[in-house]
């Protein structure tokens, strides 16, 4: 392939990369927006926290974090579970096992998992839409599984 051909090709991509839009951090505004497109039932319970309403988990929340001037660079999920027969050896397992969510005890004790998406060296929307699906219908049935959890 020439150096034109190839450099066309890079325009190109570039072009469609530009139309999509790069995400380099959200509002909370912006957030509420994405969730409505994604069809997620949620409540806003603060700046840039929402609870998520889903069937299977006990608590599912989004966070907005490192935020300058109304936009965010980091959201977070984190879905809540009883402790309810779980060992601190499952969820060590949990952890070393998975690669991109963590397992952990709050200060009350109760089990959490969690998963970051980093905004702030840009990512499509169809990124962080592929963020919220993968949690919500992998991640945590799967961790609900792990921990023997059940509705």
């Amino acid at each position: 392939m020439g150096f034109r051909a190839l450099l066309v090709g890079m325009l190109a991509g570039l072009g469609l990369a530009f139309a999509q839009g790069l995400v380099k951090g959200l509002t909370p505004g912006e957030l509420e927006g994405l969730l409505r497109e994604m069809g997620l039932g949620y409540e806003k319970r603060g700046e840039g926290l929402f609870l998520l309403k889903l069937e299977k988990a006990l608590k599912v929340w989004v966070e907005l974090d490192w935020c300058e001037e109304g936009r965010c660079g980091l959201v977070a999920l984190y879905a809540g579970f009883r402790k309810d027969g779980v060992s601190l050896e499952q969820i060590n397992r949990w952890n070393r096992e998975r690669r991109f969510s963590r397992a952990y005890l709050d200060e009350d004790g109760d089990l959490w998992v969690e998963w970051e998406l980093d905004l702030t060296e840009g990512v499509s929307r169809e990124t962080v839409k592929e963020f919220f699906r993968l949690f919500t219908e992998t991640t945590i049935p799967t961790f609900m599984e792990h921990i023997g959890f059940s509705p």
